[in-house]
Order: C-alpha cells, then structure tokens, then sequence
C-alpha cells in the first residue's frame, strides 16, 4: 500500500498537475512507471521520471527516460523544454556528432511557432544552437521568490521552461499606476541589452508558482555573440516582447500535454480473484486522455474494492448526470495512490486504457475535445470577470 499524501487537494484541478507541482509524492521507481503505463505519452511525466532516475544513480535508465521526454516534448512543439532535457541527457553521456546534428534536424523540422523560444532555437543554425546550449545554467525558484529588482544591475538573460512569474513596472513620474507583465514559458526576458554597456533591471521580476529557468550571464552571451551575431539579433529583439497581464497573449502558450481536468462522473466494474460477483465503483475523472484515466474513487468505496483493484481488467462507463455517454471502455489498474488524512482517505486509480475499436476511440476524442473546450470557456469566463 502506498504512503498517504497529507496536503493534496483533490477538489479540483489534475492528479498529473498535483504530480508534477510535487503536492503528491511518487517517489518509486515502480510506481512511477505504473503512472506511465497509462499516460505513456505525457513528457513532463517522462521528465520527472527521468530527475527521479538520474537523482537515484540510475544513469542507462535516465538516459532513456530523457531521451522519451525530449522526444515528445518535441512532438508537441516544446522545443526549449526538449532542449533542456537534452541538455541533462548528454551530462550523461556526451552525445556523438551525428546525434547532435539528427536533434538539431528535428528541432529545425518540428519546432517552428510564434513562442519567442521557438522562433529563437528553430531559426539557429547547428553551431549555434550548440553554442547556446553549453552555456545554459538551470535556475529553479518558489512561488514569491524574486528573480530581480528594479535598479539591480542586469547580469543574465532568462528563458522560461516552465511555471509563471508576473514582472512588475514601477509607477512613473506621472502618477501612473505600476503595470503588471504576465510571463509563462517559452517567453525570454532579463534588461541585459545593450551588452556593451552597464545596464539595469526596469521592473521586479519574481515567480508566481514554482518556476524553472535557463539563464545565460551577460559576459558568456558577450563573448559567444562575437562568434555568432545572429544569436544577439535574434535574444534580443524577443527578449523585448510582453503581453499586459490579464490581456491575451499574441502567440497560443503551447498545451503542456494532453489532459482533461473537467470533472466527470464514472463507474468502475471488475471481477476481484476467487469471485465470479461482478463489483462496481463510483469515482470521478480528474485526468483523461485517449491513452489512459486517472479517477479520484467516491469516499463511500470500500478499501478493500480499492485493494483488489490493483492490476484488475476494469470495465468504465462515463456518465453525464443518468445518461451514459461512453460505454464499456475496457483497461487495466496499472496505479493507485492514497492521499488525504488517515481519518478520511481519497483513493486515485489510474487505467490504461486496452485498443479500442475505431467507432470508441472517436467518441472519447469528440468527449475529450468538449471536456477541454468547456474548460477553455470557464477560464475565458473568469479572466474576463477578473478583469472588469
């Protein structure tokens, strides 16, 4: 049985999302790769997995989980975040030539957008892209956490892997009110321009929730711009855009992955062993893609039908309200997890889901479409009460 989760919130949100922010702990090897065996093509899972690998001293398996996340993140159109995860994979072991010139290709091929990151690491040719990749430094902060001050000395310049971070303008002489600058990933900032000559922070830059970095200092990118020009061009004519925050942002913020936080109601049925009793199960999706499930199991379940349902074939209904709006999906428990107190526990299952027939894998992409649009809608919807 796995160790309870004391500060999780299942009330809303994703497991995956819970996950990832570190507020469920998943912290074997076994486990983790049970969680993958229903999302196996999530790289920010195949990322943690690969930190929790590499922090264990399991270096061949690291590379591989690297090597996976850097894959997908490439997929669908991450390219800082595949950068940087090459980065860890080749501390590793340093690549070959031809491995370097084949992930260069693919970035040129799959990482074309409008996202500063990947205007930037898509136009660089294979000696640039390497030039800036070596002289990348990873930099995590806690939500709060400043990253500078107004009128501090710019030293480095910043490329946002993940997270969020709000820079903040001083008012002005004329009264105006401070601005507010929303930044996420893939944007670039940092004052550090012109690199010539001394220059200082115009606003606070500090994190809104628990962010990564990749910074460059002014002197290293200095020097490594004499050498290639087009890097300084190209910095910092992107290191200079910003949207005001509560505005839309000019290009889409890239979808971390395929998952699906609407809330939906299920029944779970499987056969424990010894038993010919068919059992069912109420529970609720938190997470759903056409791979996999997560559901968070009603606090009614019995915790012996939580036992028996690890590696059990399940049968899962969806439900809208009475009505079944997808039926007999059929799959494996290939993950479970404890979170909450010892007086009022929370079971989560995840089920990867087994081949569907064509007709099936439609009507879950059609409900995974709409969970996702009406998501979109709500969040539209507060932004906009937010802001007026």
């Amino acid at each position: 049985m796995n160790g309870i989760e004391q500060h999780a919130n299942l009330d809303q949100g994703s497991i995956i999302e819970q996950i990832l922010d570190n507020q469920i702990d998943i912290n074997s090897v076994e486990e983790f790769e049970n969680l993958l065996e229903v999302f196996p093509d999530h790289p920010d899972l195949h990322r943690k997995f690969a930190d929790l690998l590499a922090g264990r001293k399991h270096p061949e398996a690291a590379l591989v989980a690297y090597n996976k996340a850097a894959a997908l993140y490439l997929d669908a159109g991450m390219v800082l975040q595949s950068i940087v995860t090459k980065i860890l994979e080749w501390s590793i072991v340093k690549p070959s030539h031809k491995e370097g010139r084949d992930f260069h290709a693919m970035v040129r091929r799959k990482g074309s957008g409008d996202m500063p990151s990947q205007v930037l690491f898509s136009q660089l040719n294979y000696e640039e892209m390497v030039a800036l990749m070596l002289r990348l430094t990873r930099v995590r902060l806690s939500p709060g956490e400043a990253v500078y001050d107004t009128d501090q000395e710019a030293t480095d310049i910043y490329f946002i892997v993940s997270g969020e971070l709000t820079e903040t303008l001083p008012q002005r002489d004329d009264a105006r009110p401070s601005t507010a600058i929303a930044l996420a990933e893939n944007d670039i900032f940092g004052d550090i321009f012109p690199l010539e000559e001394e220059s200082f922070c115009r606003a606070r830059v500090a994190a809104t929730t628990a962010v990564e970095l990749v910074k460059i200092s002014k002197p290293v990118l200095k020097a490594t711009c004499y050498r290639y020009l087009r890097i300084r061009e190209l910095i910092e004519r992107l290191s200079r855009i910003r949207t005001p925050q509560g505005s839309d942002r000019s290009w889409q913020t890239v979808r971390r992955t395929c998952r699906y936080c609407m809330p939906a109601d299920v029944k779970l049925g499987f056969k424990p062993e010894n038993t010919d009793k068919k059992r069912v199960i109420h529970g609720t999706i938190r997470d759903l893609s056409t791979g996999g499930v997560c559901v968070v199991l009603k606090n009614d379940t019995a915790r012996s039908d939580f036992e028996a349902l690890l590696k059990q074939k399940t049968t899962l209904t969806i439900l809208e309200g009475n009505r079944t709006v997808i039926n007999q999906l059929t799959g494996n428990v290939t993950w479970r997890k404890t979170v909450g107190g010892m007086t009022r526990p929370t079971h989560i299952v995840g089920i990867a889901f087994d081949p569907m027939a064509e007709e099936t894998a439609i009507a879950l992409n059609a409900f995974c479409t709409i969970i996702n649009d009406e998501q979109d809608m709500i969040w539209n919807l507060w932004n906009h009460l937010v802001r007026h």
